[in-house]
């Protein structure tokens, strides 16, 4: 992105962050741990920034695309990339990682351009245009653990900042990367296909939406698409669609204009005594206590 842009973006009320003050002057990599979700507004930044969910909710927009993430999802965002953060609850807890090209290599920054060089490949796949495969990013439980156990431990050598800890930091973060670039190379030649389910069901969550549906959209069997939905979600069919259909509930819910048996058919509930039960079952409270929560009544 060419500086006359930033400074339009940023005219414009975009948020830009620098890695000169977002980081150590001779370290060109920051970890953290985030104990409550925020919203921010449209930003960028001039650095890559992997975020993994270990608690929470929020809906994340890149690219002028939506994603849901949730606890076990992870994401990178790119420099340079108009992204914006939603969150609904202020419950929640992230691992964060930030750094520019030069940690990985001193070269990335030589002005030549040249980038024919080895640890060019771990960067190569996140810098394309097209940031859908890595803006959400679910694993398997042992990847999951190894993944947090990774950032974990990258925070752990931020912090305490022990003799050569720059090198272990550096070690870490291209295992990490190398784990990203696996998970979804795995997954590239389904990606067409899954994208189009879940952008089906986030649709048509309010409709009767049954598993043949989405067999009958990916082509593919019960056992297959069952099988695919957890990796690429996270989750199984019945419980994405459920959290799918509480998370709108819990915004529709704000509407004083709606009645709670509006919200349970909009959402695609169809069943109020169903609706209620799923409600609290996920909340806490009744949908009532809820609504009368967030408008700043007592119960």
């Amino acid at each position: 992105m060419k500086k006359l842009d930033i400074d339009r973006l940023t005219r414009a009320g975009v948020i830009y962050f620098n890695s000169k003050l977002e980081m150590l002057e001779n370290l060109h990599c920051k970890m953290y741990r985030m104990n409550a979700l925020v919203s921010l507004s449209t930003h960028f930044h001039d650095y890559y920034q992997i975020w993994y969910v270990s608690k929470g909710e929020f809906v994340h927009t890149i690219s002028n695309r939506q994603y849901r993430i949730r606890q076990g999802d992870l994401f990178l965002v790119p420099p340079f990339t108009l992204h914006r953060v939603q969150a609904f609850e202020t419950e929640g807890e992230i691992l964060g990682c930030e750094f520019m090209p030069s940690f990985i290599n001193e070269r990335f920054a030589d002005p030549s351009g040249e980038r024919r060089f080895f640890d060019a490949e771990y960067l190569k796949h996140f810098s394309q245009s097209d940031c859908t495969p890595h803006s959400q990013i679910a694993f398997d439980g042992v990847t999951d653990g190894r993944i947090r156990g990774l950032l974990q431990d990258m925070l752990g050598e931020y912090e305490e900042r022990t003799p050569f800890f720059e090198i272990v930091l550096k070690a870490s973060l291209l295992q990490l990367l190398s784990i990203i670039i696996r998970q979804v190379n795995g997954d590239e030649r389904y990606r067409d296909t899954m994208n189009k389910v879940v952008e089906y069901i986030d649709r048509n969550a309010h409709e009767d939406i049954k598993l043949e549906h989405i067999c009958a959209i990916s082509n593919m069997s019960k056992p297959t698409i069952c099988r695919l939905f957890k990796e690429w979600t996270g989750k199984t069919f019945n419980r994405y669609l459920v959290d799918l259909r509480i998370s709108n509930a819990l915004v529709l819910l704000q509407r004083p204009s709606m009645s709670i048996t509006d919200v349970c058919y909009a959402t695609g509930f169809n069943e109020l005594a169903y609706f209620c039960r799923i409600f609290k079952k996920y909340t806490g409270i009744s949908p009532n206590q809820f609504r009368k929560q967030v408008m700043g009544k007592p119960f």
